[in-house]
């Protein structure tokens, strides 16, 4: 795991744009183009990019930040992608846990994830398994190309 710089982007972005196609974690509409990669990657200040890496191959990448601003910045939020030749390896997991470790240090009391499909298993099982718990359901949030409208789920963990 390593910070991301601005020579990783076009990498990150191919990696994005992969998951972003498969239409089933990311509600972007297609085609999914460079500039939106970077609408989303690029948020405003104070945001934290990483890629994660295997062989020295960029396989993913998460970004940590505030979830709101103001008075409700002491919760995280954050977004994580893994290409899926690289998926079951236990890399969303590596990076998961590190983004608990860089919430703490960073003095968040809390991580909250907004837009969980409901259909995302794995994903939805690896944050219980790391301490989330579903703590809201947006009925029919999400169009599914396959199961049709699908609910989303709000996950939180408290970090302290």
């Amino acid at each position: 795991m390593r910070e991301a710089t601005d020579e990783d982007c076009l990498k990150l972005y191919l990696l994005f744009k992969s998951v972003v196609e498969e239409q089933t974690a990311y509600p972007f509409s297609l085609p999914f183009s460079y500039a939106d990669f970077l609408n989303f990657w690029n948020v405003p200040p104070p945001v934290w990019r990483y890629c994660s890496c295997l062989n020295g191959i960029i396989v993913g990448g998460y970004l940590l930040k505030p979830n709101f601003i103001g008075l409700g910045n002491h919760i995280a939020n954050a977004s994580f992608f893994v290409a899926k030749p690289y998926r079951k390896q236990g890399i969303g997991e590596a990076m998961g846990k590190h983004a608990i470790e860089n919430a703490r240090k960073l003095n968040f009391l809390a991580i909250q994830f907004n837009y969980v499909v409901s259909t995302n298993y794995p994903a939805i099982n690896l944050w219980l398994k790391l301490g989330f718990k579903i703590v809201g359901t947006i009925p029919k949030a999400f169009r599914h190309p396959i199961f049709g409208c699908v609910d989303v789920y709000v996950m939180f963990r408290e970090l302290i």
